[in-house]
């Protein structure tokens, strides 16, 4: 073996020694555990995608925002490229998932809810409007989203007897074993009582003005040519 290729095989083992060392030194190789080592990994593995932002000559390079921690690993940059875009559309998806199950419990409380306009000016019983909601509520909603919304009026006695009151109402709907749980909700009004909305539109088909067609009655004459 000639002396060139000593001096290669021992530069090419240095360099290995030192890659190695440079690879496990944040992982504590070879005095940490693997449960410890394998955090490590994981806390690579974590950091986010693409490039970093640096600073340098009094400027920020690039000057939008980008990551600013320790540069990802080249193996962990492959496993991006490589299976892009996951697992990063899952969280999307998870995300976009929670919004609509949201939008579509607060649509469901708002129709189980029995308003203000739901009972009696002068006390707490339920009107015809406000029992056939609740018949509505006990004959058509879903199982998992049957439960009563009682809107809460400005006292609290008052609210407890508009709660009691339809307990008692669903009770003679469907009995005291099918009845669903109840409970009080603080929420603004949305909407209008039935009677202000038939109101509002018997006094517009009342302010219609009658058609008018011009119109003239006469006998039409017919042109005779070639004579």
């Amino acid at each position: 073996m000639t002396t060139a290729v000593k001096i290669n095989t021992y530069l090419l083992i240095l360099f290995m020694v030192s890659l190695v060392n440079g690879l496990d030194a944040q992982a504590g190789w070879p005095f940490c555990s693997k449960e410890e080592k394998e955090a490590k990994w994981a806390e690579r593995a974590a950091r986010p995608v693409g490039s970093r932002q640096k600073y340098k000559f009094g400027e920020l390079w690039p000057p939008y925002p980008r990551p600013t921690g320790p540069p990802r690993r080249f193996w962990n940059k492959y496993h991006s490229a490589t299976y892009w875009p996951y697992p990063y559309n899952c969280e999307d998806k998870a995300y976009v998932r929670d919004v609509m199950e949201r939008q579509i419990h607060n649509g469901w409380t708002d129709q189980t809810t029995l308003y203000a306009y739901h009972f009696e000016q002068d006390g707490n019983k339920l009107t015809e409007a406000g029992l056939l909601h609740l018949r509505w509520i006990l004959e058509h909603a879903p199982e998992s989203r049957r439960t009563i919304f009682v809107q809460t009026a400005n006292k609290s006695i008052a609210s407890q007897e508009r709660l009691a009151n339809v307990q008692y109402a669903a009770s003679q709907m469907v009995g005291d074993q099918r009845v669903p749980s109840a409970m009080l909700r603080l929420s603004p009004t949305y909407g209008r009582p039935a009677r202000e909305e038939d109101l509002k539109y018997r006094a517009y088909v009342g302010s219609i003005l009658p058609p008018r067609i011009q119109y003239t009655a006469g006998g039409g004459t017919a042109a005779n040519g070639g004579n």
